[in-house]
């Protein structure tokens, strides 16, 4: 009887595990940082990201991944010009119109 039991088991978890579908859709998106910088920006690459992941997370986001690249060199002073660095964050197809109003985009 316990052995049934235990083979019941068995059958009924491999079944369960077997039959998961994905849950998660991830999506690169990305920001390219302008002289005027996001709130999320910090003294170094580690603490941008630690803020910019702190930030998501209280709005509800999950980032998957972060990355940030390039560095910054430009000689413009107005607002709208890129620096050179790029933050990329991966979400949930399902939250990405939340990074867009942060004003990120879809990787390219």
């Amino acid at each position: 009887m316990k052995k049934s039991i235990f083979i019941l088991l068995l059958l009924v978890s491999g079944f369960s595990l077997t039959n998961c579908s994905k849950t998660v859709d991830p999506i690169w998106m990305q920001y390219e940082e302008e002289n005027c910088v996001p709130p999320w920006v910090g003294k170094t690459d580690n603490r941008s990201q630690d803020n910019l992941e702190a930030l998501l997370r209280a709005d509800g986001l999950i980032p998957l991944k972060i990355k940030i690249k390039g560095t910054r060199e430009n000689n413009c002073i107005d607002c709208d010009c890129k620096t050179g660095k790029v933050y990329q964050v991966q979400i949930d197809r399902s939250q990405m119109n939340y990074l867009i109003y942060y004003g990120f985009s879809a990787k390219k």
